[in-house]
């Protein structure tokens, strides 16, 4: 499916161009600066997840890893104007605590843009969009992929009454603040190397996600801002494909995580976290099978 890898790139570049091309450049900062370390670039960028990682080793046994990390380069111009971010960054997802091991990494640009002007307007869809290489090493399959979120953005109303409002920040009482970020999307992957006939082909998929955060203990002083409650729950349907040997249509994955944040810096951009996790489903786009398992888990933000 070339013409659809041409789409892809084409699509990216085009409104790469335009969006930086209506910004003013200002004087470039420090590298340092513009190096980002998180999770994964599937989310926006004020709802990343902290980097994963968890080593275990048995007396008499080979160690284990559970590693998900992704590290970006912010390539955007500075300036005022802050509803544009293009990243160029690279992603590794390896998990050897599980029967169907994972060993994944991928490579790529990631675009987020606000839409609208939120200080003009009450709301602003948000763009999340990235093409990478994806080189799955468990199951030997190269592919390029595509992904196409979507999720919104509303002035802030603080009343509990608006809790249903996306990504706006709500009190339940004097102890817990909650807010939730859905997305709505399309993915393709085209698979470009595999080491059977019965892998190769594309597929496209429908995405649906919501990831709930609860902000614990607000009220007590010596306790605030030291305990949160994630979670992410992701569906995703097979609209077309052509590879013989996927036997299923959709896919689900659920993730929740209680964790005690020992560092965070004044714009709590920057945490490290030691956190208790669930996972439970499977993700296709990084080489996660459908299986589930508990891990105690350190965790990084940059």
């Amino acid at each position: 499916m070339k013409t659809i890898n041409i789409i892809n790139v084409v699509f990216f570049l085009f409104y790469s161009s335009i969006i930086l091309g209506q910004q003013k450049q200002k004087k470039s900062q420090s590298i340092f600066n513009r190096i980002s370390l998180r999770k994964s670039f599937q989310s926006t960028n004020s709802t990343a997840e902290p980097a994963t990682i968890t080593y275990t080793k048995s007396k008499g046994k080979s160690s284990s890893w559970l590693l998900d990390a992704a590290i970006g380069v912010d390539l955007t111009p500075r300036d005022s104007i802050k509803a544009i971010s293009l990243t160029s960054y690279f992603e590794y997802h390896k998990n050897t605590l599980i029967n169907e091991e994972q060993n994944n990494w991928l490579t790529g640009l990631a675009l987020e843009w606000l839409i609208f002007d939120i200080q003009k307007k009450n709301w602003t869809p948000i763009l999340i969009s990235s093409i990478k290489y994806n080189k799955d090493n468990f199951n030997d399959v190269s592919s390029f992929q595509g992904s196409y979120y979507f999720t919104t953005i509303f002035k802030r109303k603080s009343n509990l009454k608006y809790f249903w409002i996306p990504n706006n920040i709500v009190n339940i009482g004097k102890s817990i603040q909650f807010n939730y970020t859905p997305y709505f999307g399309i993915e393709n992957e085209n698979r470009i190397s595999t080491n059977q006939d019965s892998n190769n082909g594309s597929i496209y998929r429908a995405y649906f996600r919501v990831t709930p955060y609860l902000s614990i203990f607000k009220s007590y002083k010596k306790l605030n801002k030291l305990f949160d409650i994630t979670a992410d729950w992701q569906y995703r349907y097979n609209l077309y494909e052509n590879v013989s040997s996927l036997n299923r249509k959709n896919h689900k994955f659920f993730f929740i995580s209680a964790n005690y944040i020992f560092f965070s810096n004044n714009d709590g951009n920057k945490t490290a976290k030691i956190g208790i996790d669930y996972t439970n489903g499977g993700n296709p786009t990084i080489g996660f099978k459908e299986q589930s398992f508990y891990a105690v888990s350190l965790k990084v933000q940059l």
